[in-house]
């Protein structure tokens, strides 16, 4: 019995350095976006009513102070400030994975239209941050994800592949085959 449990164990080993090497040679640069974190502005008071600025300065102690320019320099009268969540992963890229009847119509909110799908093929640790994006940048082109990401592999060495898909066309320099 420990002699299967060794070749089991270079088996997983081999599997995860092959995995690796593939990753390296042949993944790209996907960035992922996630939801926008807000903050309250730090220069003038939140209408929470309205959802903008108050237009008032939280520096001036005593009366109201209103900016001279009528909104805040530094929201620019929103109220908030937002900030972009951004990360970069790498992974394998599949456009247009064969066996696909999804590459002719996609449902959106504007009705049914043309869409070509992308699969991503990368590392299991990107499972939250693919699940909860709200768009991925695959080689310049915006993607949406269209199934939950799911997890494949051999014992506890597995590999996540995502779908998504686009309704955009890529360049015509961009080298990919669509």
């Amino acid at each position: 019995m420990p002699h299967n449990r060794r070749s089991f164990d270079r088996a997983k080993n081999r599997f995860k350095k092959t995995w690796a090497r593939v990753q390296d040679g042949l993944g790209r640069n996907i960035v992922v976006y996630l939801d926008p974190v807000a903050s309250e502005c730090p220069n003038c008071y939140y209408d929470k009513v309205n959802r903008v600025s108050s237009g008032i300065c939280k520096k001036s102690p005593g009366d109201p102070t209103y900016f001279a320019v009528g909104r805040c320099p530094v929201c620019r009268g929103k109220g908030v400030l937002t900030s972009v969540r951004r990360r970069c992963i790498k992974g394998i890229v599949i456009w247009n994975p064969s066996g696909s009847a999804m590459n002719s119509l996609t449902h959106t909110d504007a009705g049914f239209e043309g869409a070509t799908r992308v699969e991503i093929k990368t590392d299991p640790c990107n499972l939250e941050l693919v699940r909860d994006s709200q768009y991925v940048i695959i080689d310049g082109i915006q993607c949406k994800l269209s199934n939950p990401p799911i997890l494949r592999g051999i014992g506890e060495q597995q590999i996540l592949i995502a779908q998504f898909f686009t309704v955009d066309k890529p360049k015509t320099d961009s080298g990919e085959i669509i």
